[in-house]
């Protein structure tokens, strides 16, 4: 009855298309389509929501601190890479909200008079409890042991050659499987694997690379069915586009319309057109402008959003904000977390200086023995980690619309 009642509430409220996309970016939901396919897709998501054991937020926020020990989702969210793939396991923390305003600074109040000190931001980041967060390479170097200057082995060569043939793909993700996923504690009941795109920037032509990754994709998904059938598994794998984290946690919903404009179907005399087309970080066209003023147009759009290498220097800076407030946003749950969280403040830009002026020589070399090694590529771990969270508070948004002021909370 949840669901048949949240149905015909979104179905008797007056919103507006601009509302219904609002709610859809807070869910994770696309932004395309008619009103009716707007609410159809919110009301498919409210009676699909994968949270059972979580309250909503703002039911959340009145309880106590809830237990890790209890019966709620642990999620596992991957970042696909072969030779750069990061992941990050966490459970939901219960948080007050008070500790959810000072994680969001600069997110405006809303003091009317019905609102109450316990509401939380419709797209604020959780709180959790981080257990797992590291990067890795699937396929070792064939030469990792061996010095630049020596004489190339005949069997490094040969396993170079084929180092991303389907066969050995299906041992990365098997291993992968295996050894990493398997391992974990506690382990994922939910694991959330980055969708793929085929084509990058618009182009007409498939990478080979794209398509080594693609592979890697596919196979994790059919292991991981395997692992459930054979019941080595119990759990639910969810593909998320990653073109809809940015957007939620950037609050720039105007990114995410224009990926998932539908194309049109071209005729051969609008073809040589195509290739002009704007397209957004995940490849998908955006709509084609006007002959005459296309260009103009084209520019426009991409002044109102960030670009792709923006668009990771302010998530990567908008992570480290979060990590800056502690256990409020992001609650370590083991000692070597700890050290991965400092390794990734130090990484930085201008972080690593600061850190370094704060301890002597010897104390710097202790710690950074016991810190995991972190280059400056950080959008990596820094999109695993994103993910997850945006995915949580999806959830926790979609359960939210069951509530009688549900619409109202997400839309204040």
């Amino acid at each position: 009855m949840a669901a048949s009642s949240a149905a015909l509430s979104l179905l008797s409220r007056p919103l507006r298309a601009e509302q219904l996309k609002r709610l859809s970016l807070l869910c994770g939901l696309p932004l395309g389509g008619r009103k009716d396919e707007l609410i159809a897709r919110l009301t498919a998501a409210e009676s699909a929501v994968s949270l059972p054991s979580l309250p909503p937020a703002k039911s959340r926020s009145r309880s106590r601190p809830q237990s890790q020990s209890q019966s709620g989702p642990v999620v596992l969210s991957i970042d696909l890479g072969i030779k750069n793939l990061a992941f990050s396991l966490m459970t939901p923390a219960a948080a007050l909200a008070s500790s959810a305003r000072k994680a969001d600074p600069k997110r405006k109040q809303h003091k009317t008079a019905d609102s109450s000190p316990q509401h939380l931001p419709s797209n604020s980041p959780p709180a959790i409890e981080l257990h797992a967060w590291q990067r890795l390479s699937l396929l070792d170097s064939p030469r990792s042991d061996k010095d630049k200057d020596d004489a190339p082995d005949a069997d490094a060569v040969v396993k170079a050659a084929n180092a991303f043939t389907p066969a050995v793909l299906a041992q990365a993700a098997n291993g992968f499987l295996q050894e990493t996923v398997l391992r974990l504690d506690p382990q994922p009941t939910h694991i959330l694997i980055e969708r793929q795109r085929w084509r990058t920037g618009g182009a007409a032509a498939i990478q080979e690379w794209t398509l080594r990754v693609n592979t890697l994709e596919a196979m994790l998904h059919a292991s991981l069915q395997t692992l459930r059938d054979v019941g080595a598994w119990k759990g639910v794998v969810v593909s998320v586009q990653p073109e809809r984290v940015g957007p939620f946690f950037l609050d720039d919903p105007a990114a995410l319309a224009s990926s998932e404009k539908p194309a049109k179907k071209k005729s051969a005399a609008s073809a040589a057109k195509k290739k002009k087309l704007a397209s957004d970080e995940d490849g998908e066209e955006a709509r084609s402008p006007d002959e005459d003023d296309g260009k103009k147009k084209k520019k426009k759009r991409a002044s109102n959003r960030a670009t792709g290498p923006d668009a990771k220097k302010l998530k990567i800076a908008l992570l480290g904000q979060w990590l800056a407030q502690g256990d409020l946003v992001i609650r370590p749950g083991n000692a070597d977390i700890g050290y991965m969280i400092d390794a990734y403040r130090d990484a930085l830009p201008g972080a690593g200086r600061r850190s370094r002026t704060k301890k002597s020589a010897a104390e710097e070399s202790e710690v950074q023995a016991k810190r995991p090694a972190l280059d400056r590529k950080l959008d990596d771990v820094t999109d695993s980690l994103m993910q997850g969270m945006a995915w949580l508070r999806w959830q926790e948004n979609t359960a939210l619309l069951r509530e009688e002021d549900g619409v109202e909370q997400l839309l204040g």
